[in-house]
């Protein structure tokens, strides 16, 4: 079963984006680096989750840029 096209970005982008946040959380436990402030869960905040779609966006966007040119 393939998915459409336009849906294998997105799926991907949240994929990357679902590996970085559990990567920040993980290393903010293992340093014992929990924020006062964390809006969420006391583990992140907004900074950290717009950081974390940035990364998903760019990492996305070059993925996407290879397989077209990989396909040329």
């Amino acid at each position: 079963m393939t998915l459409p096209p336009k849906l294998q970005p997105f799926i991907y982008g949240i994929g990357v984006f679902v590996v970085f946040t559990t990567l920040m959380i993980i290393l903010k436990l293992l340093t014992h680096h929990v924020i006062e402030d964390g809006d969420y869960f006391g583990l992140f905040n907004n900074k950290d989750l717009m950081m974390g779609a940035a990364v998903a966006l760019l990492v996305t966007f070059s993925h996407e840029r290879k397989k077209k040119l990989k396909k040329d």
